[in-house]
C-alpha cells in the first residue's frame, strides 16, 4: 500500500511545472505583449472619390467631377487615430467597427457633422457631410487598405 502512494506522489511531481521567477516574468510579458499588440493594431485605408451628390432645401444635383470647382478628394483613415482629407493634416473624429463596417464620425466641424463608412468588403466607401440647415453632401468612392510597408513608413 505505501508503495502505491509513493508512485502516485511521483506522478504528481512529474506533472507539476516548475517556473523560476524569471521564467514566470517572461511568460507573463509574452502574453501581455500579444494582447497589447493585437488590440493596438490599426487598419489604414486610402479612399478616393468617384462621385458626389449635393442636396439642399431647394434642389439636389450630381456634382460633375470634370468641372473646375470639383476636385478628386481623397481621405486617409486610421481606425485608431480617426480620419481626415488627405490635403488637410491631422486626424479628426473617431472610428469603430459596426456590423462589419468601419464607421468614422466627426461632430466638431463648424455648422455640421460628417460620417465616413467603409463597406465590409473594404473596397468602397461613402462620406456624408450634413450642414445644419443648409443641406448635405454625399460622396462615394473606392478604398485601398494600406499594406505593411506603408504602415512602417507612417
Amino acid at each position: 500500500m505505501p508503495g502505491e502512494l509513493r508512485d502516485l506522489n511521483l506522478f504528481g511531481r512529474a506533472a507539476t511545472i516548475y517556473l523560476s521567477k524569471r521564467q514566470l516574468l517572461r511568460v507573463v510579458c509574452l502574453f501581455w505583449s500579444v494582447l497589447v499588440v493585437r488590440t493596438t493594431w490599426a487598419d489604414l485605408y486610402s479612399c478616393q472619390e468617384t462621385g458626389a451628390v449635393s442636396i439642399d432645401p431647394h434642389q439636389s444635383s450630381v456634382l460633375d467631377k470634370d468641372s473646375a470647382g470639383i476636385a478628386q478628394r481623397r481621405w486617409l483613415v486610421d481606425t485608431d487615430q480617426g480620419w481626415h482629407r488627405a490635403e488637410f493634416p491631422g486626424y479628426r473624429g473617431s472610428c469603430q467597427i459596426e456590423n462589419g463596417y468601419v464607421v468614422c464620425r466627426t461632430e466638431n466641424i463648424a455648422f455640421g457633422e460628417a460620417t465616413l463608412s467603409i463597406h465590409p468588403n473594404r473596397t468602397s466607401f461613402v462620406v456624408v457631410y450634413t450642414d445644419y440647415g443648409l443641406g448635405a453632401l454625399a460622396i462615394v468612392g473606392k478604398c485601398n487598405e494600406q499594406d505593411a510597408l506603408v504602415r512602417a513608413q507612417r
